[in-house]
């Protein structure tokens, strides 16, 4: 019996050591890649973040192309134009953000006495 188990701890033992080097193997191999996985992973949060909240990056994205164009008077000036031009299309869209950043359907926010 003594012997089986000096077998199995010297079989134990070599295994540990094949492990270490396999292991620093791998460490050795994907060291060049950790730079460009850490940018996957910075894609694929700000894809999460774009996927959870289109609106704010719609209008994110709307402002920052409007602002570069005309600047933050050119945006008020073309703001309000928009507004007396277009007021039921901007209560449209005013409509939809509300509903989009409002409660969800079924939640209650009324207390009952």
């Amino acid at each position: 019996m003594n012997k089986r188990l000096a077998r199995l701890a010297q079989r134990r033992l070599g295994l540990l050591e094949q492990i270490e080097s396999q292991r620093m193997a791998m460490a050795e191999t994907t060291l060049h890649l950790h730079k460009p996985l850490a940018v996957v992973d910075v894609g694929l949060h700000a894809a999460r973040l774009i996927y959870t909240h289109p609106v704010l990056f719609a209008g994110g994205v709307t402002a920052l192309l409007t602002w570069r164009r005309h600047g933050i008077v050119g945006l008020a000036k073309n703001g309000w134009r928009l507004l007396y031009l277009y007021p039921s299309a901007i209560f449209f869209g005013l409509k939809y953000l509300g509903s989009a950043l409002g409660s969800k359907s079924g939640d209650s926010n009324t207390e009952v006495l």
